[in-house]
């Protein structure tokens, strides 16, 4: 071969290889043209909601700030008698020669009885401590009991309180009790270090045999992530015991403080209540009036767990108050022997004048003021039969409007909500009955989305699959929307999606993958807008791995679902403007890319809203902006993972956090899109003539 053919033949390799990148580096490049004079639809102002359901510590723990588990001495007991979570003090190596005993008994209890129109159905037999101290074989000054697990902070303050019954004396067997009772936070350790103390009371002179409140504070002076709290009995006699509770007095209306703050910064349209399933088991009974006067019930929806009542109805529009979150409440409908009639007494007392039956009883409550709740759901999942009242698509209809006329008898202004069953070709029949016998008297239809592993495991590319359901979702809205439209002519009823979401463990769900699916998500409800009125995605606090809000005992983080969910509320346009989109695909018909833009209700700001499903590699992107003149300054926000931080945990719970800059263009922009990212950019409209 000559050298001359050996140099042409290497200018052609070389020449071939620049062709490859270029064509590759054009086949890789976004390019976005927004046309702010066409708009496409209107998206609702109440577009992102939330849904806090009583599931797995999603209520209890997660955003109520009581401490104690089993408060009220409920759980199955051990053989000293001690119910769960509670131990014997100092502890049982040594035979004290029964110095102190307990007795969880039915005998006693607070309350004993509760009010007489208190369902029931599901509530726990009601229990206190029966505790017994006596001189015993060993002179041991420490005879109490305590529970553990409890993570204090130095120097901030704890409120608790007790609840005693002191028997008057009857001869030997019943001396009453005499002497104090100290409550104390402590090292959780045998002869470990005290960190506070307090004196509960002293009932050497209280001879009265009625149940009494008594209360404390303690503050500790040193910070233990594995405390405990310690009730020691320094007299002799019998008493007993009920209702304990300790709580950081940083809380309010039984809301944890940290929670609180974490809700405030998503500041959701509505927060959906109680549920999701356990609405169908749950009696708004069960959490009014006294805390401690409420039963601890049986959730039959989620494991059979005991579940408090601490956190009911005016704790929850406590709270919507204080956050200006409206409030939207889901009935029982038909489960667990709930009845329409039930229904309209809830609404009555919510929404009922401080004159009416249940109106008194919440202005006896606290709250004269009539909530002026307008959004009421109409049970949940009733389609499905893991939830309780679960029936055929026609029954469920024609309860819907026995229910919807009982409730608008007390109050006609409020707005419906019944339950669709999605937007599947098989879940057709159930919307149609709906639609068909209570459309005329309904304004939403609620719509749940959810997709999973096995449903996406088989694909070729489960990635692409998974990305490509949320296309599928958008179009299902539409397609209800036309059922809508035909069903119930004139009645203009809207989708309300409340609940969706990957059911993919933490690893994923949790993931920048997670975050980038939900982003699709929004920009397909906010596409969809003149037919989706809101969306909330599953769940708010905890409940399972696809809870936006992470609490434990005494830590909380953000997932990044919950600042992808920021992002977007933090941005909300009313006008989706007409927008051109070219982008690789991950798959033929499912691009890499999802753009959705939205103009603000004051027309003064912009927003481009993008979703890159792309793994490995940033995307150059050309954004060109027609009839809108912004200023030179382009805010930017960037949710995007770092190569070794997939997702926030309890340890780095800043690991993925949106990063805000600014960059500068005017007509025509060219950003940078980062891999496996969510991206909202936002121009700000000149003010120049």
């Amino acid at each position: 071969m000559s050298s001359s053919t050996a140099r042409i033949k290497r200018i052609s390799l070389l020449s071939a290889i620049i062709i490859a990148l270029t064509l590759r580096a054009s086949s890789q490049q976004v390019k976005i043209t927004i046309d702010a004079a066409k708009v496409e639809n209107h998206v609702s102002p109440r577009m992102y909601a939330a849904f806090v359901e009583m599931m797995n510590e999603d209520v209890k723990r997660g955003m109520t700030a009581e401490m104690l588990l089993d408060r009220s001495f409920e759980d199955a007991p051990d053989y000293l008698s001690l119910p769960a979570h509670w131990q014997i003090e100092p502890d049982e190596r040594n035979d004290n020669g029964g110095a102190i005993r307990f007795v969880q008994t039915t005998d006693e209890a607070y309350p004993k009885l509760f009010r007489p129109d208190m369902p029931s159905s599901g509530n726990l037999p009601q229990h206190s401590l029966r505790v017994t101290v006596e001189p015993g074989d060993v002179n041991d000054s420490r005879r109490g009991f305590s529970q553990g697990h409890l993570s204090i902070v130095a120097h901030q303050q704890y409120n608790g309180y007790l609840w005693v019954k002191r028997p008057a004396p009857s001869g030997v067997q019943n001396r009453g009790y005499s002497g104090k009772i100290t409550a104390l936070l402590e090292e959780d350790n045998t002869d470990g270090a005290t960190y506070a103390e307090a004196t509960v009371t002293d009932l050497s002179s209280d001879a009265s045999g009625e149940w009494k409140q008594y209360r404390f504070q303690l503050s500790p002076k040193q910070t233990d992530r594995f405390a405990k709290l310690t009730f020691l009995f320094g007299g002799r006699g019998t008493l007993f015991i009920d209702q304990a509770s300790l709580e950081p007095a940083s809380a309010q209306r039984e809301v944890r403080a940290d929670s609180e703050a974490m809700i405030a910064q998503l500041h959701p349209s509505f927060i959906r209540w109680p549920g999701g399933n356990v609405a169908q088991d749950y009696h708004w009974q069960w959490g009014i009036g006294p805390r401690d006067l409420r039963p601890v019930w049986i959730n039959k929806a989620w494991s059979n767990a005991p579940e408090p009542g601490d956190l009911g109805t005016d704790e929850y529009l406590a709270l919507c108050m204080r956050l200006h979150i409206e409030p939207s409440i889901t009935v029982n409908v038909e489960g667990a022997g709930a009845t329409a009639e039930e229904a309209a007494a809830w609404v009555e007392y919510v929404n009922g004048p401080a004159t009416s039956k249940y109106g008194a009883m919440r202005a006896a409550n606290g709250h004269p003021e009539p909530y002026a709740v307008k959004q009421w759901e109409l049970g949940n999942e009733i389609f499905g039969d893991w939830v309780r009242g679960h029936t055929t698509a026609e029954n469920y209809a024609r309860a819907a409007v026995r229910y919807v006329n009982a409730m608008r008898t007390v109050d006609p202004s409020i707005r419906l909500i019944t339950v669709g069953e999605g937007i599947m070709p098989e879940q057709e029949a159930w919307n149609s009955t709906v639609l068909k016998i209570a459309g005329p008297v309904i304004d939403y239809l609620a719509i749940h989305d959810y997709t999973s592993v096995s449903q996406n495991a088989k694909a070729a590319d489960p990635y692409a699959e998974v990305m490509a359901k949320a296309g599928e979702f958008e179009h299902g809205y539409r397609h209800t929307a036309e059922l809508i439209a035909q069903l119930a002519p004139g009645r203009n009823i809207r989708q309300i999606v409340n609940e969706w979401n990957l059911f993919y463990g933490a690893d994923t769900i949790q993931s920048m993958t997670g975050a980038v699916w939900a982003a699709r998500m929004m920009n397909g409800f906010e596409r969809d807008g003149d037919t989706v009125e809101a969306n909330s995605i599953s769940d708010l606090l905890n409940g399972w791995p696809g809870g936006v809000i992470q609490a434990s005992r005494d830590r909380i983080y953000g997932t990044a679902q919950y600042y992808a969910l920021k992002m977007y509320a933090d941005h909300p346009g009313t006008d989706r403007l007409s927008i051109t989109l070219e982008s690789p695909e991950l798959r033929p018909d499912v691009k890499t890319v999802d753009a959705v833009s939205t103009r603000s209700a004051d027309g003064s700001r912009l927003f481009l809203k993008l979703s890159n499903a792309e793994r490995t590699h940033s995307l150059s992107t050309i954004v060109e902006l027609k009839s809108f003149a912004h200023t030179a300054n382009v805010e930017m926000d960037t949710l995007k993972a770092g190569s070794s931080n997939p997702r926030n945990t309890f340890s780095n719970p800043h690991a993925l956090a949106p990063v805000h800059s600014t960059i500068s263009c005017l007509k025509t922009c060219t950003v940078d899109l980062p891999a496996n990212s969510v991206m909202i950019l936002t121009f700000i409209k000149s003010m120049a003539k």
